[in-house]
Order: C-alpha cells, then sequence, then structure tokens
C-alpha cells in the first residue's frame, strides 16, 4: 500500500501530544436536502452537533491527541455518516459522496486510501458472488464451494490491506482501528502487539481487545469453568449461576445466544436434536442470553424449539469473561467443569458430545 501515512504525520502527532490541545476545523458538504438539519460529531462518547446550511457544515474544537470519530446527519428515514480521524488541522468529510469520504489531514489522507481500495475490493466480491448465484449451469454443491472459496480469498484480501493499514501506522489511531479489526488469533494478537507504539497500546479498543484475548485463554480447552452469577437470571427470577449445571457431574453444553442473532436461531435445530438424543442424567444443555432484553429472550422461547434451562439477562458478564466476540458461541464443558471444547457448530455438535458420551 503505498504512502499510507506521510512524514507530516509526525509533526501533527509532536503538536498535539507535547503542546497540550491543538485546534481543528473540520468542513464538511452534504446534499442540501439535509439543510436544516443537525450533523452531530460523535467520538469517545462526546457529541456536538451543528446545523447544515448550504449543504455545508463546520465544526471547530480542540483535541489532545487523533482519535476516531462518526459523523451523521439524518432527516426521516434518509441519513449519511462517515467514520473519519478526529485530528488537529483541517479535516473534511464528504457525507454527499457515495462512500462518505474523508481527507484533508495525513491520518484522514491514509484512511480515505484504505476505505477506498477496501470498498473496492468488496464491490468485485459482491459482482463475483452474484454471478456464481446467477449462474444456472453450476449445481448447488458447485455454487456453493465457489461461494466459500470466493469467501475465503476476499477475507485474506481485506486482512491483507487492514495489516498493510496497521504496518504503516503502529503508533497512531489507525493502527489501534486496524489492529482490532483483524480476526486472528492471540499469537498473531501478541505479534502486532509487540510492534505497536505506546498510543496504540494506550487505545481503549486495544487495551479491551488484550483482556479478551487473555480472557480466552484463561477459558479455553483445557482449563477449568470460570464461574458467574447474573441477579435475576433464572426463569422465576432469583438469581443464577453457571455453577448450577456446570461442574456437577454431567457434561453440559453452553449456548451463548440472543434472540436477535440470525445464526443463533439457526443452530437451535441441531441442539434440540442433541438434546432430545442425549438429555439426561450425564448430558444437559443450557442457554445464556447475552446482549438481549429479557422479554425478548422469553418471546424467543415461545418460537424456538428450546426446551432446556435458560439463563436470562447475562448481557456483557459471560462475554467478557470467556472473550466471546461473537455469537452464537457454543461451549461444551466435561463432568468436572473442565471445558472440553469450544465454538462447537452445526453437526460437530453432536459428534462431539457423542463422542464424549461414548468415552471415545
Amino acid at each position: 500500500m503505498k504512502r499510507l501515512i506521510l512524514m507530516a504525520t509526525a509533526a501533527v502527532l509532536a503538536t498535539a501530544c507535547g503542546g497540550g490541545a491543538a485546534k481543528y476545523t473540520l468542513r464538511g458538504t452534504v446534499d442540501t436536502l439535509y439543510n436544516g438539519t443537525y450533523v452531530t460529531l460523535s467520538r469517545g462518547g462526546m457529541i456536538d452537533s451543528v446545523l447544515v446550511a448550504d449543504g455545508a457544515f463546520v465544526f471547530e474544537g480542540r483535541i489532545d491527541t487523533p482519535a476516531m470519530a462518526g459523523v451523521m446527519v439524518a432527516k426521516g428515514e434518509q441519513y449519511a455518516t462517515c467514520v473519519m480521524v478526529l485530528e488537529p488541522g483541517f479535516p473534511t468529510v464528504d457525507l454527499d459522496d457515495e462512500l462518505s469520504l474523508c481527507g484533508g489531514t495525513p491520518l484522514n489522507e491514509a484512511y480515505c486510501h484504505y476505505s477506498k481500495s477496501n470498498n473496492a475490493l468488496y464491490a468485485d466480491f459482491m459482482a463475483d458472488r452474484q454471478s456464481l448465484i446467477d449462474n444456472l449451469d453450476l449445481s448447488e454443491a458447485e455454487r456453493t464451494e465457489q461461494i466459500n472459496a470466493r469467501t475465503a480469498c476476499y477475507i485474506r484480501q481485506r486482512d491483507s490491506l487492514t495489516r498493510a493499514l496497521f504496518a504503516a501506522n503502529t503508533d497512531n489511531v489507525l493502527g489501534a482501528m486496524a489492529m482490532t479489526s483483524l480476526e486472528m488469533d492471540k499469537s498473531e494478537f501478541d505479534s502486532l502487539y509487540n510492534v505497536a507504539g505506546e498510543v496504540v497500546r494506550r487505545e481503549p479498543r486495544v487495551v479491551a481487545e488484550k483482556q479478551r484475548y487473555e480472557n480466552l485463554e484463561k477459558t479455553s480447552a483445557g482449563k477449568m469453568f470460570t464461574d458467574f452469577t447474573i441477579e435475576h437470571g433464572a426463569a422465576d427470577g432469583s438469581a443464577a449461576s453457571l455453577s448450577d449445571y456446570v461442574g456437577r457431574g454431567k457434561y453440559v453444553l453452553a449456548d451463548f445466544w440472543a434472540s436477535w442473532c440470525g445464526p443463533c436461531r439457526g443452530e437451535m435445530p441441531n441442539l434440540a436434536e442433541v438434546y432430545k438424543k442425549y438429555k439426561g442424567d450425564r448430558f444437559e444443555i443450557v442457554g445464556v442470553a447475552v446482549w438481549d432484553e429479557r422479554a425478548d429472550t422469553e418471546k424467543a422461547l415461545t418460537e424456538l424449539p428450546i426446551t432446556w434451562p435458560v439463563i436470562y439477562d447475562a448481557q456483557e458478564i459471560p462475554v467478557d469473561l470467556y472473550g466471546i466476540r461473537g455469537i452464537p458461541e457454543i461451549i461444551l464443558f466435561g463432568p468436572d467443569g473442565t471445558i472440553v471444547a469450544r465454538g462447537l457448530r452445526g453437526e460437530a455438535i453432536g459428534t462431539k458430545v457423542g463422542e464424549c458420551l461414548s468415552g471415545k
């Protein structure tokens, strides 16, 4: 990737970090249909807003160090948004562009270059995918195989772009954004962390991701389960703990899920089949509802083939403890509470449970 960051960035960062907060003037353009509407600028929990006039808007302020920010305007069901870097100088955003591009300062120019490349890559992938869907000469199996291969290729190319962005920005907010965007294992995360500068290491998203990987390691296969208790987590409103089920002499399959999660719902028939086949003195399933409202979970139980107990309203507690990044996360625990396997999906669920119960 060509010159993702310019030499001038060092001077900008030095000004921002060494001399206290430095001034920025963010100028933006947007379709005139948003005239008289407030556009918002949000970063780190702080939100500012200004009116759009003649298809333009201006934010002015000071910032200590460059940070990722979001710019958004909405009117009725229409909206325009852009992710950019808020940094000293004169950054720009063009919400009138189909891609909502940023620029005007070194880090924004670098991020814009990355975004354009990434968007082009995704557009090519989607076009190829659609052509495979439309190709009636392919059998369903051939189509699925080729789509899966193209998807894997796209992910590799996307991650290559993101790794290049990190390599060019190891000590600023773009490096932090790139580092936490990658799908990787703890070994690669540690490798990137070791070459990252202090600015990246201090970024809240990197701090949180480092903790997630540490928790993921603590709850990997072969490790003893980590208990948690959810106040009012039981069906009757009393407290519920994972240890109410795990470590009590049975194999326990814990399904971390949410009512709004399509893939979670897609696994329910598999879980129901496994439960019907193996439920008894040696096997149990417990659902753990995360990132969900209790009422939504309760409604889902009337729609899905769930006949096993559920811990309600767990929210982020188990997600943080087990380093879960996405759901469903299905974990098999042994009779003594040892973690047997994580990340089980599809037919692998029944296969693994069957192996364990048969002593293989």
